[in-house]
């Protein structure tokens, strides 16, 4: 039996995603919660507020495939998020609560 990565959409609380996600970039990532940036990648919590990462968005999915499969093996309770949801979701809501 082969074992391969494949999108699946769950439907989540976003509240709690918003509260427990890391997202990485390029070479550091930002705790989603309190914004702490240069948080890194080993990292299971935000070395500021503490919260702890049930998820990861990566901002470039292929360029970091290598370190997501070995976080995949090392963290099995970590899920993986698409980071353009996450900020689609997170503008949505930042625009309603201005707007009303």
């Amino acid at each position: 039996m082969s074992k391969q990565l494949i999108r699946v959409y769950h439907n989540l609380d976003f509240e709690d995603v918003r509260a427990h996600t890391l997202e990485y970039g390029v070479l550091s990532g930002i705790c989603s919660k309190c914004k702490h940036l240069n948080v890194r990648l080993e990292d299971i919590g935000c070395p500021q507020c503490g919260t702890s990462f049930k998820y990861i968005a990566f901002q470039s999915v292929r360029e970091h495939l290598p370190k997501l499969l070995r976080i995949s093996q090392e963290r099995s309770g970590v899920q993986f998020i698409d980071y353009q949801d996450f900020k689609r979701i997170e503008g949505e809501q930042k625009a309603r609560s201005i707007l009303g």
